[in-house]
């Protein structure tokens, strides 16, 4: 039976990492890592721009195998890490069809391993903290340490690097969510404020010299996400349908707007505006990227059997992207623009590696998660630690849906889905009710 354990108050930082619990290390290492790698190959190597995704991706990977190398060898897990999850087996299932069918096509040996990679170590350190040998005192002390003022400070630090460099030294999906949950959650005046400080200066850029304000859809529709799940707990009902109301609202006004008005606003936003108002995609190079893509894939499924119909064209399998009118995805694929690996839009990705099966997992997973949040909150077991999880979890799925690449190769989703599902089975187990679901954590 599954224990928890009270949470302790301790007094600074070196205190709170002392006695933190495995998730909450390997969350702020995962913070220090990235950085330091981002900081490093772009100064000592000269990498900058989208080439250094392969050198992050590298370095995020390295360090969750050897943080769960460690666990394993230090004997922090149960025996249950050994025996996967039946999710987690029918994941390794499809993989491994998949990898046949993409051998079988000769696809590229390369992306095969990338791909095969990633989903491993996912289900392995998902494994890995849904499993603990000992109990933790599990989001709590996470929570804190990464809200507390030394970690704010350093995100707040490589925030403030990346404005003028254009270059993020931080994972953007995790620093926003801890800037809404600083934001809509924790209840002291200085949290919020770097809260706000956070999220300012995560969507600040420099274009010539000059600062202003940056913004992707991904992001707004992800702090949309978020803002619904945070309504939904506090109960909000009127003021969600009022805000349902609002936006609906705001996008009639703002189809209403000159043209040289929509001129003045960020890219993505002025091209979703445009798109609006019935403007052809074709003219905007970045929205016709995902429809193009789109379409390659499909073109690829034209002569597919119906194995590949229902398993994907295989892990490895690219598209020619020489006749794309966005020149950045040949550029920086490994292997030029006629063998390009990366789909944007996440159901295309998906399914192009592993067919109608592959759609049917994620699928799954959303839905699992949206049961697993309606069951919490009804029967009072929510709380601001378990709401944390729920947030990035969401917020990634949400974001990664035009960006694929930010769920695939992302070992904190899985990470963060296997601490919930740990800190689900022990409130149930302990039997424990929230009596005051919408108290702040203290």
């Amino acid at each position: 039976m599954h224990a928890v354990v009270p949470r302790t108050h301790a007094s600074g930082l070196f205190d709170r990492l002392a006695g933190m619990d495995g998730f909450g290390l390997f969350l702020s290492g995962f913070i220090i890592v990235y950085a330091a790698t981002s900081l490093g190959i772009e100064h000592m190597l000269g990498v900058i721009g989208f080439a250094k995704t392969p050198y992050l991706n590298a370095a995020a990977y390295l360090y969750t195998l050897t943080f769960l190398g460690l666990g394993v060898t230090f004997n922090k897990v149960s025996l249950r890490f050994f025996l996967p999850h039946p999710f987690g087996l029918l994941v390794i299932a499809l993989l491994s069809i998949s990898c046949v069918i993409g051998i079988a096509n000769d696809n590229a040996a390369q992306y095969i391993v990338a791909w095969a990679f990633y989903i491993l170590a996912g289900v392995l350190v998902f494994q890995l903290f849904r499993n603990p040998r000992r109990p933790a005192a599990s989001a709590e002390g996470a929570v804190a340490t990464l809200l507390s003022l030394p970690f704010m400070a350093l995100m707040l630090a490589l925030a403030i690097l990346s404005i003028f460099n254009k270059e993020n030294h931080y994972q953007y999906m995790l620093f926003e969510v801890i800037a809404l949950f600083a934001i809509l959650v924790r209840p002291r005046p200085i949290e919020k404020a770097l809260g706000v400080a956070l999220y300012l200066l995560l969507h600040l850029g420099s274009n010539e010299g000059f600062v202003q304000v940056e913004i992707n859809r991904a992001s707004i529709l992800a702090v949309g996400t978020v803002g619904l799940l945070y309504l939904i707990y506090r109960r909000h009902l009127v003021v969600t349908l009022f805000l349902i109301v609002a936006v609906v609202g705001g996008l009639f006004y703002a189809v209403s707007l000159d043209d040289n008005t929509v001129d003045t606003l960020p890219r993505n936003i002025k091209e979703a505006i445009y798109l609006m108002k019935g403007d052809d995609i074709y003219n905007h190079i970045s929205s016709y990227q995902r429809v193009f893509e789109g379409q390659k894939v499909m073109e690829d499924f034209e002569s597919a059997s119906e194995t590949e119909w229902l398993f994907g064209k295989g892990l490895g399998r690219t598209v020619d992207m020489t006749g794309a009118a966005d020149r950045t995805p040949g550029q920086h694929a490994l292997l030029g623009a006629l063998q390009v690996h990366n789909i944007h839009f996440l159901h295309y990705a998906v399914f192009h590696k592993f067919g109608l099966a592959g759609l049917s997992v994620v699928i799954a997973l959303a839905g699992g998660l949206l049961w697993m949040f309606a069951v919490d909150l009804g029967r009072g077991r929510m709380d601001e630690a378990l709401l944390f999880f729920y947030f990035y979890l969401f917020y990634v799925l949400v974001f990664a849906f035009p960006a694929s690449n930010f769920l695939i190769a992302n070992p904190l989703w899985p990470a963060f889905l296997g601490m919930l599902c740990w800190l689900r089975a022990a409130k149930r187990d302990a039997g424990i009710v929230n009596p005051n679901p919408s108290a702040a954590l203290t």
